[in-house]
């Protein structure tokens, strides 16, 4: 064979590495999500008092977070926001494959009728969320399984008092808030933790992405 030849073959080989290697920079790549923790198997109480045994949702992707029904604030936006990724998902044909529960780290207060009121002001669609609540113990599961702060904060006689800095407890029947991790969990089809964000500010598109790659995970 000719120089010329094997001159042009050298050339149109340079060309190929040089695109392969621009690919890999400018194509992002999908890393494989870590996991964080695994939902322990829990039987809770729904919205209209039915068992809910939380291995129920296994094979589906989960969306996760907490609530309590007294929250001024970042639970209220926390449901708003993912109200609006259920509609999404819901128009893209994809609410079959995804279950949004919502946990109550109140349960004394939040009982299931407590919460259905709540989640119908918030005008969730029950086909496919539930909103839980469970024992003392069993919510300090999920609580120190998912890494959460949680403290409630007394009302006592005007000023707001951490439970942690009480010389001594709360008189009963006295007022309270819940001082809680703003934050909303990604959990695959085994039941493991594979991605969080702040719930009141969730990024739906960041979410959806994350869905669609677990989706796609054969595990």
């Amino acid at each position: 064979m000719s120089r010329r030849f094997w001159f042009i073959g050298g050339i149109v080989m340079l060309i190929f590495a040089g695109l392969s290697g621009a690919a890999q920079v400018i194509l992002p790549r999908v890393l494989p999500l870590p996991v964080y923790a695994t939902l322990p198997e829990l039987t809770l109480r729904d919205q209209d008092n039915r068992p809910f045994d939380l291995a129920r949702t296994r094979g589906q992707i989960v969306v996760l977070s907490v609530v309590y029904t007294h929250c001024p604030d970042i639970c209220p936006l926390t449901t708003a926001r993912l109200h609006g990724l259920q509609t999404q998902l819901q128009q893209a044909g994809l609410s079959h494959t995804v279950y949004f529960v919502s946990f109550t780290i109140d349960p004394a207060r939040d009982l299931p009728l407590t919460l259905k009121r709540f989640a119908e002001a918030q005008q969730v669609d029950f086909s496919n969320w539930s909103f839980l609540a469970g024992s003392e113990a069993q919510t300090q599961t999920l609580i120190q399984t998912l890494g959460l702060y949680v403290e409630q904060v007394y009302d006592l006689d005007g000023t707001l008092v951490p439970a942690g800095e009480l010389s001594r407890p709360a008189p009963p029947g006295t007022d309270y808030l819940v001082n809680h991790t703003d934050r909303v969990f990604i959990v695959d089809r085994k039941g493991d933790v594979r991605a969080f964000e702040p719930g009141s500010t969730a990024d739906l598109e960041q979410a959806k992405q994350w869905i669609r790659q677990l989706q796609n995970d054969p595990n």
